[in-house]
């Protein structure tokens, strides 16, 4: 019963996978009993190798990913079939949608859909070994070669290696008994994989708008500090700004050290206090003068700083950043208390439990929300050292993930205890390198040509020189 009420549950992947099939062999179809017998093969290969992908972090926090997948999946098996047709097999018929899935998604599962779609595609063909592994190989060799690629030009790659193996394959077939004609299927094998990336390339920006899931590519764009509301933090609120800055440098060391993804990393902590530039005399790192929340009621104090994760949630949707990026801006919080408001309260004589200073959450559903809230609240605290050596800097890095970790704020983020250690020590090594101290240059005697005035509303008079005011202070 239960696996019944689970496939259930997936009945629109299974009605993705009838209109494939449809799709595929169309205009020709099968007798029933063979097509009925094809369907449920499809189905159960899809339920087993790539159903159960998209129930795994991070695409189960979002059904645009099961949304994505299925509507390539349909797409593609239409105009697959159309290639296929009218080209053959030497034409790299699903190149397009696996080339487009390993842009947006990771290698596991675009390998999955490749094994799926060389089996959907075979089924609107005569069984034949030479056509399904060449089928077969080719999908693999382009799911493989899409992954992980971080600049336009890299596309040629897949495009590359998947020509390779079909030039391959054509020879192989030319000196078998095959009989397959070289002249037009040379020219295909080479032409088609460069012709579909660079429709893909073109496609590219649509998808990322539509369905908000962005590649690597233009998450490195995003993160070029050009965007707008980057430079509004910068603005309104510079103290966020260069902490944000740290926080994106520790992000994508420690994301690439234990094999997560270091650009969604470091583009995510750009926007990740994007809120504070709504009042951002309120935080820390603004802070000049007089702290504003000497003056307020700590309840009070915490609700105002509780606003900039919904009003940074508010942001990211009105410039539709991606949706991982759009997580972030939450979990980084996780369901962790101000304690510094709380304890202000105690030492008040108010009667308040913990759970009214807590941000709401989510807890960081996937490892890097996991990791920017650990470069966080490292780099917040680092701010306070004073002359900084490795010792401190290793054991103030162990304590702040310790105390996190023992706070069970990680448990949901899939950060194991190997990737902690491997973090913190990325962590100290960052801070370590940032923040060591310089040798001390011997000093010149520079002739001073301007004056700071010691009294910050003070305008010296336009006529007076330089020189003029360094006499009158004299």
């Amino acid at each position: 019963m239960a696996l019944i009420n689970s496939v259930w549950k997936k009945w629109y992947h299974l009605l993705a996978v009838l209109l494939s099939l449809l799709l595929v062999q169309l205009p020709n179809f099968h007798d029933p009993a063979r097509f009925l017998a094809e369907y449920v093969g499809l189905a159960a290969l899809w339920l087993a190798i790539v159903s159960a992908e998209l129930d795994r972090k991070p695409f189960s926090l979002h059904g645009a990913y099961s949304a994505l997948v299925l509507s390539t999946l349909v797409v593609g098996s239409f105009v697959s079939k159309l290639i296929l047709r009218r080209f053959g097999i030497f034409s790299s018929p699903f190149f397009a949608p696996i080339l487009l899935l390993g842009l947006l998604t990771d290698r596991k599962l675009t390998i999955n859909v490749a094994v799926f779609s060389s089996a959907l595609l075979i089924a609107s063909m005569e069984p034949s070994s030479f056509g399904f592994s060449l089928i077969l190989i080719s999908n693999l060799v382009a799911a493989v070669a899409s992954s992980g690629l971080k600049k336009r030009l890299q596309v040629v790659k897949p495009a590359f290696f998947t020509s390779l193996c079909n030039v391959s394959f054509l020879l192989l077939g030319f000196f078998s008994k095959e009989k397959v004609v070289l002249d037009r299927n040379l020219l295909l094998s080479l032409l088609m994989p460069f012709l579909f990336s660079v429709v893909d390339l073109g496609l590219l920006p649509f998808v990322e708008y539509a369905s908000l899931i962005y590649s690597d590519i233009d998450l490195v764009e995003l993160g070029n500090m050009n965007h707008p509301l980057i430079k509004l933090l910068s603005l309104r609120a510079p103290g966020t700004y260069y902490h944000s800055t740290i926080v994106a440098n520790l992000a994508e060391a420690a994301a690439e050290k234990i094999g997560a993804n270091p650009i969604l990393a470091r583009t995510a902590a750009y926007f990740h206090d994007v809120g504070k530039v709504k009042r951002p005399y309120f935080y820390t790192e603004n802070i000049q003068d007089k702290n504003p929340h000497d003056e307020l009621n700590p309840k009070l104090s915490h609700l105002i700083v509780l606003d900039h994760v919904k009003y940074g949630q508010e942001l990211a949707r009105r410039h539709r950043l991606p949706l991982l990026v759009q997580d972030v801006i939450p979990q980084h919080h996780g369901t962790r208390v101000q304690k510094y408001f709380y304890h202000k309260a105690k030492e008040m004589g108010e009667n308040l439990s913990e759970d009214e200073f807590r941000y709401t959450g989510p807890k960081p559903q996937f490892k890097e929300a996991g990791i920017i809230m650990l470069a966080d609240s490292v780099e917040a605290a680092f701010r306070s050292v004073r002359n900084p050596t490795a010792s401190r800097i290793k054991s103030l890095v162990e304590e702040i993930v310790s105390g996190i970790y023992n706070e069970r704020e990680l448990d949901e983020s899939g950060l194991t205890l190997k990737d902690l250690e491997a973090v913190a020590d990325e962590f100290a090594r960052v801070l370590l390198s940032m923040f060591k101290s310089r040798i001390e240059y011997p000093k010149e005697e520079i002739k001073r040509v301007i004056v700071l005035a010691e009294n910050p509303n003070h305008k010296p008079n336009k006529t007076e020189s330089p020189d003029r005011e360094n006499s009158k202070n004299s």
